[in-house]
């Protein structure tokens, strides 16, 4: 599923605007349209993948999308704990080996995606709105002020779309990144490429946290000149070990269709960059499983890319809110369409479901479903260590 196929549909009826951000989010819109037909046909027009309700989509090429934005200092104040001296690499790859930090005007939040190659936490810059939050309420009527840009007086608000991705030794290669400068950071090895977007700025900055491990920071805003590039460089020197704490999903799993491996967990979030989108959209927890298993070297990029591509060969589990999710029966009874099997938990809170976009049968995820437990959601003591929860 593509980054912006997490955009709730029924937003969506205003014509983007030319030559902008929202232009490319319209795009993206109609073709979700064409993929996704809904259950039988019916209710098309609110027909998607359903994990997120209207997520403001931080798009690949800078800027915002359509939807509210949210102040960046909205993550509390900071504290980072005293870790180990050393960065930890245990075997099970699940786990988190950083925690969230402060450093100048940058917050890195506590990751909540891990991989077979590594982890992914959203940052924030002071004095910049961010946008990985729901439209809901009173919101969606900001949508439509949003998309008359250009009129008298009409400013852009400053915007920025970040995130972290820690790799695990051996897993980047720094050498795939075009056009990049090579620099010295804090001592570090590092390379920063910087790219004029639509009227914005994408930054990234590669740097080698340890050994053979590299930490990659990308941002994307829709300013030319903040963060500048020496500001990037900042947060090199704000990233410390911390000791591996298991990554924990809401639920566990008793079938898994023969030759699938679990290569990527969201833990309060939907798994890969499609739940950094939506770090703060309250959803519960997401997993990717693969036949085969995507590569866990060379990578320059999260899988399935900065747009949220599938994986190939792979199926997907959402565990979101019902109120995040327009695909959903309304009860227990699993349904299946167009690729999805979906159902709510026994009390109706709860919308579960798995996507293969075809590459497995209706009978194959029923199955899924039919032997996955849910925990209690909204209480992760409850929750199950991933390394656990995923095992046949």
């Amino acid at each position: 599923m593509r980054l912006h196929e997490v955009v709730d549909l029924a937003t969506s009826n205003a014509p983007p605007d030319r030559n902008t951000i929202d232009e490319i989010v319209g795009r993206g819109r109609k073709a979700q349209r064409r993929r996704r037909a809904g259950f039988a046909g019916a209710g098309a027009a609110l027909a998607v993948v359903a994990v997120s309700a209207a997520v403001t989509l931080p798009s690949v090429f800078g800027g915002t999308g359509q939807g509210t934005v949210v102040e960046a200092a909205a993550p509390s104040a900071v504290t980072q704990q005293a870790g180990p001296a050393t960065w930890e690499y245990p075997a099970d790859p699940f786990q988190f080996t950083f925690g969230a930090f402060e450093v100048g005007r940058w917050t890195v939040a506590a990751p909540v995606v891990a991989s077979t190659s590594y982890q992914i936490a959203s940052v924030y810059l002071d004095s910049r709105t961010t946008n990985d939050r729901s439209v809901t309420g009173d919101d969606s009527a900001r949508t439509d002020d949003r998309r008359k840009k250009g009129g008298p007086g009409y400013t852009p608000k400053p915007t920025i779309y970040a995130y972290l991705v820690l790799y695990r030794p051996g897993a980047f290669d720094p050498a795939g990144l075009s056009g990049a400068t090579k620099l010295t950071v804090d001592g570090k090895e590092a390379y920063q490429v910087s790219d004029a977007a639509y009227g914005g700025t994408r930054r990234t900055l590669a740097w080698s946290y340890d050994s053979d491990a590299w930490a990659v920071l990308s941002t994307n805003s829709n300013s030319a000149q903040d963060p500048s590039e020496a500001e990037l460089q900042e947060i090199v020197a704000g990233l410390k070990p911390a000791r591996a704490t298991p990554a924990k999903l809401p639920f566990t799993l008793d079938y898994v269709p023969a030759g699938y491996q679990p290569v990527e967990i969201g833990s309060h979030a939907m798994s890969g960059l499609n739940g950094i989108a939506a770090a703060r959209n309250g959803d519960y927890g997401g997993a990717i499983f693969a036949n085969p298993a995507p590569a866990t070297t060379g990578l320059v990029e999260p899988y399935g890319g900065v747009e949220g591509e599938d994986v190939p060969g792979s199926f997907q589990i959402f565990v979101v809110p019902s109120e995040n999710s327009n695909q959903t029966t309304g009860d227990t009874t699993i349904e299946c369409g167009n690729g999805f099997c979906t159902h709510r938990s026994a009390d109706g809170r709860t919308s579960i479901q798995v996507a293969s976009g075809g590459r497995l049968s209706d009978a194959e995820m029923t199955k899924i479903l039919q032997g996955l437990e849910l925990r209690t959601v909204t209480d992760d003591s409850t929750w199950a260590d991933a390394a656990t929860a995923l095992v046949r």
